[in-house]
Protein backbone atom coordinates (compact mmCIF):
# COMPACT_ATOMS: atom_id res chain seq x y z
CA UNK A 1 0.00 0.00 0.00
CA UNK A 2 1.46 3.37 -0.89
CA UNK A 3 2.04 5.72 2.06
CA UNK A 4 2.40 9.80 1.81
CA UNK A 5 5.64 10.88 2.56
CA UNK A 6 6.54 13.63 5.34
CA UNK A 7 8.36 16.49 3.44
CA UNK A 8 11.91 16.50 4.71
CA UNK A 9 14.06 19.84 6.24
CA UNK A 10 15.62 20.13 2.83
CA UNK A 11 12.71 19.74 0.57
CA UNK A 12 10.56 22.36 2.88
CA UNK A 13 13.61 24.52 2.51
CA UNK A 14 13.36 24.20 -1.26
CA UNK A 15 9.95 25.20 -1.17
CA UNK A 16 10.20 28.11 0.99
CA UNK A 17 13.12 29.23 -1.83
CA UNK A 18 10.92 28.98 -4.54
CA UNK A 19 8.20 30.45 -3.38
CA UNK A 20 10.09 33.53 -2.13
CA UNK A 21 11.59 33.79 -5.77
CA UNK A 22 8.84 33.30 -7.42
CA UNK A 23 6.90 36.16 -5.35
CA UNK A 24 10.04 38.41 -5.86
CA UNK A 25 10.86 38.33 -2.36
CA UNK A 26 14.59 38.38 -1.91
CA UNK A 27 15.65 35.23 0.68
CA UNK A 28 17.79 37.54 3.30
CA UNK A 29 14.13 39.13 3.67
CA UNK A 30 12.11 36.00 4.43
CA UNK A 31 14.38 34.65 6.64
CA UNK A 32 14.07 38.23 8.68
CA UNK A 33 17.91 38.97 8.00
CA UNK A 34 18.70 42.12 6.91
CA UNK A 35 21.74 44.26 7.48
CA UNK A 36 23.59 46.24 9.05
CA UNK A 37 24.95 43.57 9.95
CA UNK A 38 27.69 43.53 13.52
CA UNK A 39 31.04 42.40 11.82
CA UNK A 40 32.37 38.23 12.15
CA UNK A 41 35.95 38.00 13.03
CA UNK A 42 35.84 34.64 11.46
CA UNK A 43 34.73 36.49 8.28
CA UNK A 44 36.96 38.91 6.83
CA UNK A 45 34.97 39.56 3.66
CA UNK A 46 31.73 40.02 5.39
CA UNK A 47 29.46 42.29 3.88
CA UNK A 48 26.64 45.31 4.75
CA UNK A 49 28.70 46.07 8.66
CA UNK A 50 28.74 49.75 7.75
CA UNK A 51 25.97 51.11 6.04
CA UNK A 52 24.85 55.19 6.03
CA UNK A 53 21.88 56.80 5.43
CA UNK A 54 21.81 60.80 4.96
CA UNK A 55 19.53 62.75 7.36
CA UNK A 56 18.58 66.14 7.46
CA UNK A 57 16.27 68.22 10.46
CA UNK A 58 14.12 71.12 9.38
CA UNK A 59 12.91 74.00 11.59
CA UNK A 60 10.28 75.90 9.91
CA UNK A 61 12.28 77.71 7.22
CA UNK A 62 15.82 75.82 7.58
CA UNK A 63 17.83 73.28 8.45
CA UNK A 64 19.12 72.38 11.48
CA UNK A 65 23.03 72.36 12.14
CA UNK A 66 25.54 72.96 14.33
CA UNK A 67 29.27 75.34 14.44
CA UNK A 68 29.86 72.69 11.88
CA UNK A 69 27.85 73.92 9.03
CA UNK A 70 24.36 74.70 7.89
CA UNK A 71 22.37 71.59 8.13
CA UNK A 72 25.13 69.29 9.51
CA UNK A 73 26.16 68.45 13.01
CA UNK A 74 29.14 66.39 15.18
CA UNK A 75 28.43 63.86 17.29
CA UNK A 76 28.10 65.08 20.82
CA UNK A 77 29.35 61.98 22.92
CA UNK A 78 32.77 60.07 22.72
CA UNK A 79 34.13 57.04 24.48
CA UNK A 80 37.04 57.33 26.74
CA UNK A 81 38.92 56.07 23.69
CA UNK A 82 37.60 58.43 21.43
CA UNK A 83 34.87 56.43 19.53
CA UNK A 84 31.65 57.94 19.15
CA UNK A 85 29.23 57.61 22.14
CA UNK A 86 25.74 56.54 23.43
CA UNK A 87 24.24 59.79 25.49
CA UNK A 88 23.01 57.73 28.37
CA UNK A 89 26.46 56.72 28.91
CA UNK A 90 29.52 58.04 27.95
CA UNK A 91 31.86 54.62 28.18
CA UNK A 92 29.51 52.88 25.40
CA UNK A 93 29.83 52.72 21.49
CA UNK A 94 27.54 54.12 19.70
CA UNK A 95 26.63 51.98 16.76
CA UNK A 96 24.60 54.95 14.64
CA UNK A 97 26.70 57.65 15.20
CA UNK A 98 27.71 60.77 13.25
CA UNK A 99 30.86 62.36 12.12
CA UNK A 100 30.66 66.49 11.17
CA UNK A 101 28.54 65.47 8.06
CA UNK A 102 24.99 64.58 9.14
CA UNK A 103 25.24 61.36 8.29
CA UNK A 104 23.81 58.36 10.06
CA UNK A 105 26.96 55.84 10.13
CA UNK A 106 25.52 52.33 10.79
CA UNK A 107 28.56 50.33 12.63
CA UNK A 108 27.03 48.02 14.82
CA UNK A 109 28.79 46.19 17.75
CA UNK A 110 26.13 44.30 19.03
CA UNK A 111 22.87 43.24 17.85
CA UNK A 112 20.86 45.75 19.69
CA UNK A 113 22.09 48.36 17.26
CA UNK A 114 21.91 45.57 13.85
CA UNK A 115 19.74 44.85 11.49
CA UNK A 116 15.73 45.64 12.23
CA UNK A 117 17.18 47.55 15.34
CA UNK A 118 18.96 50.33 13.54
CA UNK A 119 16.39 52.76 13.18
CA UNK A 120 16.13 56.58 12.86
CA UNK A 121 14.58 56.42 16.46
CA UNK A 122 17.92 54.40 18.04
CA UNK A 123 19.50 57.04 16.22
CA UNK A 124 18.17 59.63 18.07
CA UNK A 125 17.91 58.01 21.47
CA UNK A 126 22.07 57.28 21.31
CA UNK A 127 22.60 61.36 20.41
CA UNK A 128 20.46 62.32 23.11
CA UNK A 129 17.80 63.72 21.26
CA UNK A 130 13.81 62.79 20.64
CA UNK A 131 11.78 62.00 17.88
CA UNK A 132 8.21 61.05 17.54
CA UNK A 133 5.12 61.34 15.17
CA UNK A 134 4.22 64.74 16.75
CA UNK A 135 7.67 66.57 17.22
CA UNK A 136 11.23 66.11 17.97
CA UNK A 137 13.81 67.60 20.29
CA UNK A 138 17.35 68.10 18.43
CA UNK A 139 20.27 70.50 18.60
CA UNK A 140 18.98 72.10 21.20
CA UNK A 141 15.61 73.04 19.04
CA UNK A 142 12.09 71.38 20.16
CA UNK A 143 8.58 71.58 18.16
CA UNK A 144 5.63 69.88 18.57
CA UNK A 145 2.54 70.00 16.73
CA UNK A 146 0.34 72.95 17.50
CA UNK A 147 3.77 75.14 17.98
CA UNK A 148 4.44 78.02 15.69
CA UNK A 149 5.96 78.20 12.36
CA UNK A 150 6.29 82.24 11.94
CA UNK A 151 2.67 82.67 12.23
CA UNK A 152 1.46 79.76 11.39
CA UNK A 153 0.77 77.01 13.20
CA UNK A 154 3.02 73.86 12.45
CA UNK A 155 3.01 69.69 12.37
CA UNK A 156 5.66 67.22 12.04
CA UNK A 157 5.71 65.73 8.67
CA UNK A 158 8.34 63.46 7.46
CA UNK A 159 9.75 61.91 4.28
CA UNK A 160 12.26 59.16 2.91
CA UNK A 161 14.25 58.31 -0.43
CA UNK A 162 16.61 56.28 -1.90
CA UNK A 163 19.65 57.98 -3.01
CA UNK A 164 19.68 57.32 -7.09
CA UNK A 165 23.38 57.43 -7.59
CA UNK A 166 23.36 61.34 -9.40
CA UNK A 167 23.65 64.99 -8.18
CA UNK A 168 19.90 65.64 -8.94
CA UNK A 169 17.29 66.35 -7.10
CA UNK A 170 16.31 63.18 -5.00
CA UNK A 171 12.98 61.53 -5.01
CA UNK A 172 11.09 61.62 -1.40
CA UNK A 173 7.87 60.03 -0.19
CA UNK A 174 5.87 61.49 2.39
CA UNK A 175 5.44 58.88 5.11
CA UNK A 176 2.91 58.75 8.09
CA UNK A 177 2.87 57.66 11.56
CA UNK A 178 5.83 57.39 13.98
CA UNK A 179 9.43 58.11 12.27
CA UNK A 180 11.70 56.72 15.25
CA UNK A 181 10.13 53.14 14.21
CA UNK A 182 11.73 53.79 10.45
CA UNK A 183 14.23 51.02 9.79
CA UNK A 184 16.87 52.51 7.87
CA UNK A 185 18.70 50.96 4.76
CA UNK A 186 21.89 51.86 3.06
CA UNK A 187 21.93 55.14 0.94
CA UNK A 188 18.29 56.38 2.57
CA UNK A 189 17.54 60.21 2.58
CA UNK A 190 15.23 60.47 6.12
CA UNK A 191 14.01 64.33 6.09
CA UNK A 192 12.26 65.01 9.66
CA UNK A 193 10.18 68.67 9.06
CA UNK A 194 8.00 70.87 10.93
CA UNK A 195 6.41 72.77 8.54
CA UNK A 196 3.01 74.99 8.35
CA UNK A 197 0.63 73.03 7.33
CA UNK A 198 0.28 73.82 3.83
CA UNK A 199 4.17 72.52 3.50
CA UNK A 200 5.29 68.97 2.71
CA UNK A 201 8.31 67.37 3.70
CA UNK A 202 8.80 66.12 -0.14
CA UNK A 203 8.81 69.80 -0.86
CA UNK A 204 11.90 71.40 0.99
CA UNK A 205 14.47 70.00 -1.28
CA UNK A 206 17.23 67.92 -0.36
CA UNK A 207 19.07 67.56 3.18
CA UNK A 208 22.41 69.49 3.39
CA UNK A 209 23.40 66.28 4.54
CA UNK A 210 23.10 64.80 1.07
CA UNK A 211 27.05 65.72 -0.31
CA UNK A 212 29.07 63.68 2.69
CA UNK A 213 26.37 60.75 2.06
CA UNK A 214 27.80 60.45 -1.41
CA UNK A 215 31.29 60.42 -0.26
CA UNK A 216 30.35 58.07 2.45
CA UNK A 217 29.11 55.94 -0.32
CA UNK A 218 32.36 55.67 -2.00
CA UNK A 219 31.74 59.22 -4.36
CA UNK A 220 33.87 62.21 -4.21
CA UNK A 221 31.44 64.69 -4.41
CA UNK A 222 32.38 68.05 -3.30
CA UNK A 223 29.41 70.14 -2.26
CA UNK A 224 29.25 73.83 -3.72
CA UNK A 225 29.98 75.60 -0.35
CA UNK A 226 33.54 74.21 -0.29
CA UNK A 227 35.39 71.38 0.61
CA UNK A 228 34.17 68.14 2.84
CA UNK A 229 35.98 67.84 6.60
CA UNK A 230 37.93 65.23 6.79
CA UNK A 231 35.98 61.98 8.57
CA UNK A 232 37.92 59.77 11.32
CA UNK A 233 37.05 56.37 10.64
CA UNK A 234 35.03 54.83 13.90
CA UNK A 235 36.36 52.68 16.17
CA UNK A 236 34.76 50.09 18.28
CA UNK A 237 34.95 49.36 22.00
CA UNK A 238 34.00 46.75 24.54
Amino acid sequence: MWRRRRAGPAIIVAFVVLVAACSGTPWPASLGSVGPFVPDGRNPFQLDTHWHAALGVYDCNHWLGDATGNGIWNWPYATPQGAPARAQDPNLYAGLHSHDDGVIHMEPAVQAEAGRNATVGLYFDYGGWKLSSTGYSFLGTTQDNGDKCGDESGQLEWAVGRWDGTGAEQKLVVKHGDPARYKLYNADIVVIAFVPKNVSADSIGDPPSLPYLERALGFPVIPPSGSLPTTPPATFSS
